[in-house]
Protein backbone atom coordinates (compact mmCIF):
# COMPACT_ATOMS: atom_id res chain seq x y z
CA UNK A 1 0.00 0.00 0.00
CA UNK A 2 2.84 2.40 0.71
CA UNK A 3 4.05 2.06 -2.88
CA UNK A 4 0.59 3.11 -4.03
CA UNK A 5 0.85 6.16 -1.78
CA UNK A 6 4.21 7.09 -3.29
CA UNK A 7 2.82 6.69 -6.79
CA UNK A 8 -0.28 8.77 -6.08
CA UNK A 9 1.72 11.54 -4.41
CA UNK A 10 4.15 11.61 -7.33
CA UNK A 11 1.38 11.60 -9.95
CA UNK A 12 -0.43 14.39 -8.11
CA UNK A 13 2.79 16.44 -8.00
CA UNK A 14 3.31 15.93 -11.73
CA UNK A 15 -0.25 17.07 -12.41
CA UNK A 16 0.50 20.09 -10.21
CA UNK A 17 3.41 20.92 -12.50
CA UNK A 18 0.95 21.06 -15.40
CA UNK A 19 -1.32 23.34 -13.33
CA UNK A 20 1.60 25.68 -12.65
CA UNK A 21 2.86 25.58 -16.22
CA UNK A 22 -0.53 26.42 -17.73
CA UNK A 23 -1.51 28.90 -14.98
CA UNK A 24 -4.53 26.64 -14.58
CA UNK A 25 -5.01 27.79 -10.99
CA UNK A 26 -6.38 31.06 -12.36
CA UNK A 27 -9.19 29.45 -14.37
CA UNK A 28 -11.65 28.41 -11.63
CA UNK A 29 -11.15 29.93 -8.19
CA UNK A 30 -13.88 28.17 -6.26
CA UNK A 31 -13.87 24.95 -4.30
CA UNK A 32 -15.23 22.27 -4.23
CA UNK A 33 -17.21 23.15 -7.35
CA UNK A 34 -15.64 24.71 -10.42
CA UNK A 35 -17.79 27.84 -10.70
CA UNK A 36 -21.29 26.39 -10.21
CA UNK A 37 -20.61 22.95 -11.62
CA UNK A 38 -19.02 19.76 -10.37
CA UNK A 39 -17.74 19.03 -13.87
CA UNK A 40 -17.14 22.13 -16.00
CA UNK A 41 -18.61 22.27 -19.49
CA UNK A 42 -15.27 23.05 -21.16
CA UNK A 43 -13.44 20.07 -19.69
CA UNK A 44 -13.05 18.37 -23.09
CA UNK A 45 -13.09 21.48 -25.29
CA UNK A 46 -9.84 20.82 -27.17
CA UNK A 47 -9.37 18.51 -30.11
CA UNK A 48 -7.99 15.88 -30.17
CA UNK A 49 -9.58 14.91 -26.86
CA UNK A 50 -6.36 13.56 -25.33
CA UNK A 51 -4.71 16.98 -25.66
CA UNK A 52 -7.11 18.28 -22.99
CA UNK A 53 -5.13 16.42 -20.33
CA UNK A 54 -1.95 18.38 -21.00
CA UNK A 55 -3.10 21.59 -22.73
CA UNK A 56 -6.56 22.54 -21.44
CA UNK A 57 -6.23 24.51 -18.16
CA UNK A 58 -9.73 23.46 -17.08
CA UNK A 59 -9.01 19.76 -17.52
CA UNK A 60 -5.58 20.06 -15.94
CA UNK A 61 -7.03 21.80 -12.87
CA UNK A 62 -9.88 19.27 -12.66
CA UNK A 63 -7.42 16.36 -12.84
CA UNK A 64 -5.25 17.89 -10.12
CA UNK A 65 -8.29 18.36 -7.86
CA UNK A 66 -9.39 14.75 -8.38
CA UNK A 67 -5.88 13.40 -7.86
CA UNK A 68 -5.40 15.56 -4.76
CA UNK A 69 -8.60 14.40 -3.09
CA UNK A 70 -8.00 10.77 -4.11
CA UNK A 71 -4.47 10.92 -2.73
CA UNK A 72 -5.70 12.44 0.53
CA UNK A 73 -8.33 9.71 0.90
CA UNK A 74 -5.67 7.06 0.23
CA UNK A 75 -3.27 8.59 2.78
CA UNK A 76 -6.07 8.73 5.35
CA UNK A 77 -6.90 5.07 4.73
CA UNK A 78 -3.22 4.17 4.97
CA UNK A 79 -2.97 5.98 8.30
CA UNK A 80 -5.97 4.16 9.79
CA UNK A 81 -4.72 0.79 8.53
CA UNK A 82 -1.31 1.50 10.08
CA UNK A 83 -3.00 2.05 13.45
CA UNK A 84 -4.35 -1.51 13.37
CA UNK A 85 -1.00 -3.14 12.62
CA UNK A 86 1.89 -4.02 14.86
CA UNK A 87 4.49 -1.60 13.56
CA UNK A 88 7.63 -0.05 15.01
CA UNK A 89 7.12 3.40 16.58
CA UNK A 90 8.98 5.15 13.74
CA UNK A 91 6.60 3.62 11.20
CA UNK A 92 3.61 4.92 13.18
CA UNK A 93 5.24 8.35 13.27
CA UNK A 94 5.94 8.26 9.53
CA UNK A 95 2.35 7.23 8.74
CA UNK A 96 0.98 10.01 10.94
CA UNK A 97 3.35 12.56 9.40
CA UNK A 98 2.36 11.47 5.90
CA UNK A 99 -1.36 11.85 6.65
CA UNK A 100 -0.86 15.18 8.43
CA UNK A 101 1.25 16.57 5.60
CA UNK A 102 -1.39 15.41 3.13
CA UNK A 103 -4.07 17.40 4.96
CA UNK A 104 -1.82 20.45 5.20
CA UNK A 105 -0.98 20.18 1.49
CA UNK A 106 -4.61 19.98 0.40
CA UNK A 107 -5.51 22.90 2.69
CA UNK A 108 -2.73 25.04 1.24
CA UNK A 109 -3.79 24.05 -2.28
CA UNK A 110 -7.39 25.07 -1.67
CA UNK A 111 -6.23 28.29 -0.04
CA UNK A 112 -4.00 29.02 -3.01
CA UNK A 113 -6.88 28.45 -5.40
CA UNK A 114 -9.55 30.53 -3.67
CA UNK A 115 -7.13 33.41 -3.09
CA UNK A 116 -6.31 33.65 -6.82
CA UNK A 117 -2.86 32.03 -6.61
CA UNK A 118 -0.70 34.40 -4.56
CA UNK A 119 2.96 33.61 -5.23
CA UNK A 120 3.81 32.87 -1.60
CA UNK A 121 1.01 30.33 -1.21
CA UNK A 122 1.71 28.79 -4.61
CA UNK A 123 5.40 28.35 -3.76
CA UNK A 124 4.48 26.87 -0.38
CA UNK A 125 2.10 24.44 -2.10
CA UNK A 126 4.80 23.38 -4.58
CA UNK A 127 7.31 22.89 -1.77
CA UNK A 128 4.72 20.97 0.21
CA UNK A 129 4.53 18.34 -2.50
CA UNK A 130 8.17 17.51 -1.81
CA UNK A 131 7.43 17.22 1.90
CA UNK A 132 4.53 14.82 1.26
CA UNK A 133 6.62 12.73 -1.14
CA UNK A 134 9.48 12.67 1.38
CA UNK A 135 7.12 11.44 4.10
CA UNK A 136 5.85 8.68 1.78
CA UNK A 137 9.42 7.61 1.07
CA UNK A 138 10.21 7.72 4.80
CA UNK A 139 7.24 5.46 5.58
CA UNK A 140 8.33 3.09 2.82
CA UNK A 141 11.82 3.00 4.32
CA UNK A 142 10.48 2.25 7.80
CA UNK A 143 8.27 -0.55 6.50
CA UNK A 144 11.14 -2.02 4.48
CA UNK A 145 12.87 -2.83 7.79
CA UNK A 146 10.06 -5.21 8.76
CA UNK A 147 10.61 -8.94 8.27
CA UNK A 148 8.86 -10.44 5.24
CA UNK A 149 5.86 -12.58 6.11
Amino acid sequence: MVHGAKALVFLTAVSGAFVAGLDAGLVYNSFPKMADRWIPSDILAYSPKLSNFTENPTTVQFDHRILGTTTLAYLTMLYFISRRRQLPPKAYTAAAALAALGYVQVSIGIGTLINFVPTSLAATHQSGSLAVLSAAIWLSHELKKLPKV
